[in-house]
């Protein structure tokens, strides 16, 4: 017989596609888990799905922003003034209003034109530079196989070119009707973090449209902690009840985000202009933004008292002391 030589070929993976909706005949549970080789393609496609939705709610900011506004009204402006006839002898405001609307229907009608055309040209201009500016975030998270976010080439790891290692463990992964619908990465941020003080950031995090306002977002914040206190507490890198911290990267425009982690008690750290589109950043005042926490884990204290538990529906959780209120933090467990 032939010996085995041990490689494994392709891993079947676990639906991926984001455009078909959740299998109602599935079973109805919800529960949480590491990055694994059956998740792979899953993860990539939500990674690059989150830029996506970044990418459109500043399409939204920008078309909204008064300066795009007061361009198209600015554009009708100059279209209404020249061909608009005004009624005279009028004694009241709303009979000026009625004899400028009878007098100037065909005006009317066409600076409304005028007002969709340019609405439309601003749009198309500006959606060109999100779209550039997300594109290549984009094609650099598929390029690197989702190692710029996942810190593993994911397109090896699905092939088992590549072993799971504990590196996966920092990927935490929603999964709903035995579909993936959200994730939260972190990894170390090596430059500023040492022995006495941890520091991760988070390199992806965000949930299926659908389920932005579910609360999965600070189930991942929660879990995202407690990474962090794992990752201290089970290296002799770093030095026990030490104080840790958490950092997040956000856009100025991605106001559900802002709001979630100031309720997490996330502050704001630092603001700056965005390097790859200095157009967005100085006309529409787009900025990348910095929020983080900074937490501690008194083991003694944990020893002192006891596992306290909190009634919720599908997930089992426990409390976490640290400086900040207190946080409810998602364990990786199955939920029911």
């Amino acid at each position: 017989m032939a010996k085995k030589t041990g490689i494994r070929g392709p891993i079947k993976q676990i639906d991926a596609s984001l455009h078909e909706p959740i299998n109602k005949d599935a079973p109805p549970t919800i529960y949480g888990t590491h990055l694994t080789p059956e998740l792979a393609n899953a993860s990539l496609n939500l990674s690059v799905d989150f830029l996506k939705q970044q990418q459109s709610l500043a399409n939204r900011a920008v078309i909204w922003h008064p300066k795009t506004l007061g361009f198209s009204l600015f554009c009708t402006l100059i279209y209404l003034a020249p061909n608009a006839v005004l009624p005279k002898n009028t004694r009241s405001a709303s009979g000026f209003i009625v004899q400028f609307v009878l007098m100037n229907q065909t005006v009317l009608l066409t600076a409304g034109i005028v007002l969709l055309m340019t609405t439309s040209f601003a749009f198309t201009l500006l959606s060109k530079l999100t779209e550039s500016l997300f594109q290549a975030k984009v094609d650099a998270v598929v390029k690197s196989e989702g190692e710029l976010v996942f810190g593993c080439k994911l397109e090896q790891l699905a092939n088992s070119i590549i072993k799971p290692t504990e590196k996966l463990k920092n990927t935490q992964i929603i999964v709903y009707r035995d579909t993936p619908i959200a994730l939260a990465s972190v990894s170390e941020n090596e430059a500023v973090s040492n022995a006495d003080s941890l520091v991760m950031g988070v390199s992806a995090i965000g949930t299926r449209r659908v389920y932005v306002k579910s609360g999965i977002i600070e189930d991942l914040l929660d879990w995202a902690l407690l990474r962090t206190k794992n990752i201290q507490t089970g290296s002799q890198k770093f030095k026990s009840d030490r104080s840790m911290k958490l950092l997040v990267d956000v856009y100025s425009f991605d106001h559900a985000l802002k709001d979630t982690l100031a309720k997490k008690g996330f502050s704001l750290i630092k603001s700056h202009k965005l390097p790859e589109s200095r157009l967005l950043s100085g006309i529409f005042g787009v900025r990348q933004e910095l929020w983080g926490v900074q937490f501690r884990y008194d083991s003694k204290k944990r020893n002192e008292r006891k596992r306290e538990r909190v009634s919720r529906p599908f997930c089992k959780q426990t409390k976490l002391e640290n400086t900040r209120p207190s946080l409810f933090l998602v364990e990786n467990s199955s939920c029911i």
